[in-house]
């Protein structure tokens, strides 16, 4: 997709349509929708606010598609800008959800404002972050109106589950945890293209959080790349951003930076004990 196009044919029944954010960076998420024989399928959709929906709509109506005809959401990752208009698409429009089934194990974390910020309060304290920088992070106020409440999803997959599309093509799940533990990539079986939510992104390194329940999320990062790095992928669809050329290489660049980040840490610490806050 071309910076600055709402919506867009991809060939090959594949159509992306950017839908607006309500925060600075990044300033949209590509929601992709695959026609079917009978129905269209939809990967992510973006936060629950007016400009995203009427984007969405606006959208599908450009593409000569029609709202009803989405049948299936597909969710790459438990984060709001992928997943807030879940509840609003599964009312109006009837839509069904599909996530990992590790997601359906965390949407009470993903519900849980007050015990968010509080883990993230223990986690400041336990690697010497000063008070002072972390208040202003969990003094935002209330929940967002744009990130409500989700349900479970009507149907979890697994990694090399299969979803299909119509009779000639299916969607080969790969589950790549790092940025989000539930996180899922699809292979299109039609076009071997990849749709890697945020798992590989042409600009930017993907945010990897620290998880208690997932203690080594950076790990479990670097393993999903050299997964993708194997497979050798050529042509990737991106949650944010423009089309990547050349998914795996993308990962090897990916591994890389991190590789010399991960040298960089090495070289900083005290022999005699740093924290994390002092390390970064």
């Amino acid at each position: 997709m071309s910076d600055g196009d709402l919506a867009q044919a991809m060939g090959q029944g594949i159509f992306v349509i950017a839908l607006p954010l309500p925060f600075r960076s990044p300033p949209s998420v590509n929601a992709y929708v695959i026609e079917g024989d009978h129905e269209l399928t939809l990967i992510d959709c973006g936060v629950d606010w007016a400009q995203g929906y009427e984007s969405l709509t606006t959208g599908l109506s450009a593409l000569g598609l029609e709202p009803g005809g989405i049948k299936t959401l597909v969710i790459s990752h438990l984060h709001p800008d992928h997943v807030g208009m879940a509840p609003r698409l599964a009312s109006q429009w009837g839509v069904k959800t599909v996530m990992h089934s590790r997601a359906s194990k965390l949407v009470d974390r993903y519900n849980d404002t007050t015990g968010f910020r509080n883990r993230t309060v223990d986690l400041a304290d336990l690697h010497g972050v000063p008070p002072d920088k972390y208040q202003p992070f969990i003094d935002v106020g209330e929940r967002p109106e744009w990130m409500p409440l989700i349900e479970p999803p009507d149907q979890i997959v697994d990694d090399g589950d299969y979803l299909e599309i119509d009779r000639g093509r299916r969607f080969e799940v790969l589950h790549t945890p790092g940025h989000e533990p539930a996180h899922i990539c699809l292979r299109d079986s039609l076009t071997g293209i990849l749709f890697s939510g945020d798992h590989i992104l042409p600009r930017i390194t993907p945010f990897v959080p620290y998880d208690e329940l997932f203690a080594d999320a950076l790990g479990d990062f670097l393993e999903s790349l050299r997964r993708i790095e194997r497979l050798q992928f050529g042509v990737t669809y991106p949650g944010h951003g423009s089309i990547v050329e050349h998914g795996s290489a993308r990962a090897d660049q990916l591994l890389a930076h991190h590789q010399r980040r991960l040298q960089d840490m090495i070289d900083v610490i005290d022999p005699e004990g740093s924290t994390a806050w002092e390390v970064m």
